[in-house]
């Protein structure tokens, strides 16, 4: 499974994503493009962030997910004690909201990813 993704905004790349990790890519791209889009976190804290995963009737869970109102409604729930490659390994890059044309990225810490921006003289 493949899911190379590229986010638009006004018609150019706002945010450019992808992922190894099964049947679980999209749910950790969605996170990191929600982390990204929605929340206006940078590539690398959106990357790093904790996910949730639903398959087969289980919420699986990394540490800082709010499972509570899940648990009280008697949801079956896997948590993870740290961060887990069950839950993809996603690389990004972003154009930063800031308006000066920076950039983000992020290489994820469950696969051993990491991420260098390199800026340079036109």
């Amino acid at each position: 499974m493949m899911a190379p993704t590229i986010v638009l905004g006004d018609g150019l790349p706002e945010l450019v994503v992808g992922s190894a990790g099964s049947n679980r890519i999209r749910s950790a791209i969605l996170q990191t493009i929600l982390r990204v889009i929605d929340d206006r976190l940078p590539a690398g804290e959106a990357v790093r962030a904790p996910r949730v995963h639903f398959e087969d009737g289980v919420v699986y869970a990394e540490p800082g997910i709010d499972t509570g109102s899940l648990h009280r409604a008697g949801r079956p729930i896997s948590r993870f004690g740290e961060l887990n490659l069950f839950f993809g390994g996603v690389q990004a890059v972003a154009q930063e909201a800031t308006g000066t044309g920076a950039f983000s990225g992020g290489g994820d810490p469950r696969r051993g990813g990491a991420a260098i921006v390199v800026e340079g003289q036109a």
